[in-house]
């Protein structure tokens, strides 16, 4: 279940709503049901190879839209489940926004018959691989590096903090707002518990981040929280926010590299919709997740509030025998030349 981020993405898949006024073509969005964008192709059973189907299902109502009126926007959510299981699916993955707004899945359990997951599993892996990989391609020591996460107390945020800690790098800062706060004092519990000699920092303000090597972003807001400012050179941004949490600004920046974290390789599996992504076998990984879990024809719930190491651990052998792997480096803007990656690689050298 997806819906737009903007009215952009509904001219991507309508090109004659761009003639429309703003204003009218959002009075529309509120008054359409759930409608299916596309059907997706090339998933297959792990077990007996037969062909799996499956859709992309909106809710037409933008980002901002859901955040306005969120007992509107869990109606169009309860709908597109419902339709979901008209069609035949036996599980259905929440995309963007449509998470936090049903309490990761919460809201659903009970009202419809349906399997449902949040795709937080396999997002916190997607995102923690792209920072292994880059952290790899830069030489960078995981002893000395700084993390900073935004929304570090929501599912994605913490499940990402868990499994840098178990992987060795020592240094977090945890950021979020400070009506969250309470959420900080049982994660920093499970991060000391995994590894004693971590050090925690935690903020309520985005522009600590200019101390940090590596940025990860997870919040639910509707409009980016991370400016060019914020950020000192050779800082590298992993943006899995759905609307973005990057600036356009921060993508001008020539010595800092900012690469969508949620991007995933799936061989063969075409989703005939245009999420911004550079290949045609690219998919969300919270697209990926359900799609996972098809596979091996899961019956039930998988992740639903908050993930847990356990269901990252569980679904990664699903994801090995489908040959899923993180998308080639990417921002909506561009593909990340291996040039852009060697002058970060120099202006870090030179920075040491």
């Amino acid at each position: 279940l997806v819906h737009p981020r903007d009215v952009t993405d509904v001219y991507r898949k309508y090109p004659f709503a761009s003639f429309l006024p703003v204003w009218l073509l959002l009075f529309l969005l509120r008054m359409y049901w759930p409608v299916i964008l596309s059907e997706i192709e090339g998933l297959v059973s792990s077990d007996t190879g037969e062909s799996i189907r499956g859709w992309v299902i909106t809710i037409p109502l933008t980002a901002h839209q859901m955040l306005e009126n969120r007992a509107l926007a869990q109606k169009k959510i309860l709908q597109a489940a419902q339709l979901a299981r008209a069609m035949g699916a036996r599980i259905i993955g929440l995309g963007a926004l449509t998470s936090s707004i049903t309490g990761g899945g919460l809201m659903l359990v009970d009202q419809v018959d349906i399997g449902v997951t949040t795709g937080h599993a396999y997002t916190a892996h997607t995102v923690v691989s792209n920072l292994f990989a880059l952290a790899e391609r830069l030489e960078l020591d995981k002893e000395k590096v700084l993390i900073a996460i935004v929304g570090a107390t929501g599912s994605v945020g913490q499940t990402s903090a868990l499994l840098l800690a178990r992987a060795g790098y020592t240094h977090l800062l945890l950021i979020d707002l400070e009506r969250k706060h309470h959420h900080f004092s049982p994660l920093i519990e499970n991060l000391k518990s995994l590894r004693k000699d971590i050090s925690i920092t935690v903020s309520h303000q985005v522009r600590d981040v200019r101390d940090a090597d590596f940025v990860i972003t997870v919040t639910n807001a509707p409009e980016a929280v991370v400016e060019a400012d914020d950020l000192r050179p050779g800082a590298i941004v992993i943006d899995d926010a759905q609307p973005s949490d990057v600036a356009g600004d921060v993508l001008s920046r020539e010595d800092v590299l900012a690469i969508e974290g949620g991007g995933v390789h799936t061989p063969g599996i075409n989703s005939h919709f245009n999420f911004g992504l550079k290949d045609k076998y690219d998919n969300y990984c919270c697209l990926a997740e359900v799609l996972l879990l098809a596979s091996q024809k899961w019956d039930g719930h998988y992740v639903i509030h908050r993930a847990a190491l356990e269901q990252v651990d569980r679904i990664l052998p699903y994801a090995e025998q489908l040959g899923f792997r993180i998308a080639d480096f990417q921002n909506r803007r561009e593909r990340i030349s291996d040039e852009k990656i060697r002058r970060i690689h120099e202006l870090l050298s030179n920075q040491s």
